[in-house]
This record gives structure tokens, sequence and C-alpha cells, in this order.
């Protein structure tokens, strides 16, 4: 029997669990599993690794930028989970913006969600030890963090003032939860802001490792408050339907 061509309707459905994760939970997973792998069988890169400016003050932890940037295997690790989440996160920053109805809030959304994308990559590129330099990583890192709190923040927002927050008690509990998640995201922003010059300004151990410790915190909020507005997402979508449109 001969083959149809073209097909009726090529199209291919994407589930919305399977795209959740990928856009929110991979990157946070990748980059603990690079945190984890230096703390075990990767120490000896933490053993030779001391502050900028401090020969002899050494990091009891390996900071983000590091785990995922300048050390392998982990570089290796995380650029395969940024091969896998950057086109989901795209997918996800173009179509979850179009929930709302139109307006300079949806308009603000998807800038925030494509500067976050942006950076992140950016951040990645421009590691602590390129040839940019250690100012245009933390630039690019500063970029992806208030990125975040825009569009976590707008997000909030959008839910406030079109009263989705009181349609049933899940969507209640979740815009709480979301309040919580941006404060405590941005205090931890903010307590790298002081954490981390204090450290290198005073060559203070302690100082580095709660900067790291806040760093770590960063990562899950981000991941978590995502996960949540996929959450509501879900509740109205089964998932994404990519489909061909035939010439008119």
């Amino acid at each position: 029997k001969p083959v149809e061509w073209p097909a009726p309707e090529p199209k291919i459905f994407l589930p919305i669990k399977l795209l959740s994760f990928a856009a929110t939970l991979l990157p946070a997973i990748g980059i603990y599993s690079c945190v984890l792998y230096t703390l075990t069988i990767g120490s000896a890169a933490i053993s030779s690794l001391s502050l900028s400016g401090c020969p002899d003050v050494k990091s009891s932890l390996p900071p983000v930028s590091y785990s995922i940037s300048s050390w392998e295997p982990q570089r290796f690790i995380w650029l395969l989970v940024l091969m896998a989440h950057l086109p989901v996160r795209l997918l996800i920053a173009i179509i979850l913006p179009r929930v709302w109805g139109p307006g300079a809030g949806r308009l603000i959304l998807l800038c925030c969600y494509f500067a976050e994308a942006a950076s992140l990559v950016l951040v990645t590129v421009f590691h602590v030890n390129s040839i940019a330099g250690f100012g245009v990583h933390a630039f690019f890192f500063t970029s992806w963090a208030l990125s975040s709190i825009f569009g976590m923040s707008m997000t909030i927002h959008l839910m406030r003032i079109t009263n989705l927050k009181d349609r049933s008690k899940m969507f209640h509990r979740s815009f709480i939860a979301k309040i919580c998640v941006l404060i405590l995201f941005i205090f931890s922003f903010t307590s790298i802001g002081i954490f981390y010059p204090l450290s290198q300004r005073y060559c203070l151990g302690w100082a580095y490792a709660i900067f790291c410790i806040f760093e770590y915190a960063l990562v899950g909020l981000s991941g978590v408050f995502w996960s949540l507005t996929m959450y509501e997402y879900s509740t109205a979508f089964a998932g994404l339907c990519v489909t061909a449109v035939r010439h008119e």
C-alpha cells in the first residue's frame, strides 16, 4: 500500500509533565549533581581552590560557578543539562505568557523569560575563568537573578489583579507559596551580594561558605517557583501540540 504523503495532519504531542520537568527542575538537579560530584569524587578541586587575593584561605564548599563551568566532568554534565533544558525553556517562554490576556503584563513576562534564559546561557559561556573575566560573569549572573525576580513578581501580580489566586484553594495556596519563595529568593540574592564581597575583602572563609550556601538556595528556589507555575498550568492543559499548518 502506498504511503500517504504528506500525512493529513502531521503533529506531535508534548506532555506537560515532561515539559515541566525539563523547564523547571532539570537545571536545579543538574547543578546539585555537579556540586555533589565536586564534594565527593572531585574533592581535590576544592582543596586547591582559594579565595581571590587570599591564597592561604581555602574554600570549604564549591561555588556553583566553578562547579558548572570550570571543572571537568562537571562542566560537560552541565552542558548536557543545558542542551536539554534550553529548547523547552524557550518554548515555555513563548507559550506561558499567552495564558494571560493581552497587555503590558504579558509582554513583561515574555521579556523576563527570554532574559532569564539568555542570561543562563551567557553566565555559562562567560564563566569565572573565561577570557572575559569575572566582571562579565558576575554581570550575567546578576542579570539572571534580576530577570527571575521581575518574572516572579509579575507572575504574582497577574495572579492578584486577575483574581486567579481566589479561584480555588489550590491557587490560593500556590499564590502564598510563590510570595514566600520570592521573598526567600530576594533574601538569598541580597545575601550573596553581601557575603561574597565580604569574603574577598577580609579573606573570610566562613563568609565564602555562606555565599556558596545562598547560591545553592537560589538555584533551588528558582526551580520551586516555576514548578508551581507549571503545576497551575497543568490544571488547565494536558500538554502542547505542535501541528503542521497547510498552505491555504
